[in-house]
């Protein structure tokens, strides 16, 4: 009874010195903790930019730029984690601008984030569904929904080879090269656009 009333006031302590405008507690009360961890992760973190948003499609300079925004003091939504091969590292970030829902990749340095809210991000462990073919011409989007804004600069054609990541609301995580960049492209595209080979 002592210890289970010790991790309780530990949790309230912990809650409460956290700003209420800076994370959401998970839906069942109890961060990163067993089964609820996923829903943890649907729902994200809310955290205030400490400086202006420069972003990239993915977790890495490799990664083609995805615009830098005046931002800063403002709160977006994170969702993972992921070093890059330098050891630095990147937050995967959700806002709106221009009418639109965008996902990108900042330095995790950009945002108040602590060490615990840190800890509480699933980090992106590579996981690979395999290589798609585009069935038509599209512009992929920032994000899996319509609701999300589409990557105007990159068009893919039909016939064009892509790597899948993963599947999320009938959206494919996608990544290739684009315009003979050196530069890779992450994005989503409708499972109704694309052909798992």
């Amino acid at each position: 009874m002592k210890k289970v009333l010790c991790m309780f006031l530990l949790l309230c302590l912990m809650i409460v010195s956290a700003s209420a405008d800076e994370w959401v507690v998970p839906r069942n009360g109890v961060p990163c903790s067993g089964s609820y961890y996923d829903d943890y992760a649907f729902y994200g973190i809310k955290a205030r930019l400490i400086e202006d948003l420069a972003t990239r499609s993915g977790p890495s300079t490799t990664y083609t730029g995805c615009g830098s925004y005046q931002m800063k003091g403002e709160t977006v939504t994170v969702y993972s984690r992921k070093y890059d091969n330098g050891g630095v590292l990147w937050v995967e970030v959700e806002f709106t601008y221009g009418g639109g829902y965008r996902r990108a990749w900042t330095g995790a340095k950009r945002l108040n984030l602590s060490e615990y809210q840190l800890a509480c991000l699933p980090e992106e462990d590579g996981s690979f569904l395999g290589y798609g073919t585009i069935l038509t011409r599209t512009t992929p989007r920032y994000g899996p929904g319509t609701l999300y804004s589409t990557h105007t600069e990159a068009t893919l054609n039909r016939g064009d080879q892509v790597a899948v990541i993963r599947e999320q609301n009938g959206f494919y995580l996608t990544e290739c090269y684009i315009n003979d960049s050196n530069e890779k492209l992450r994005s989503w595209i409708s499972v109704d656009e694309m052909m798992l080979n």
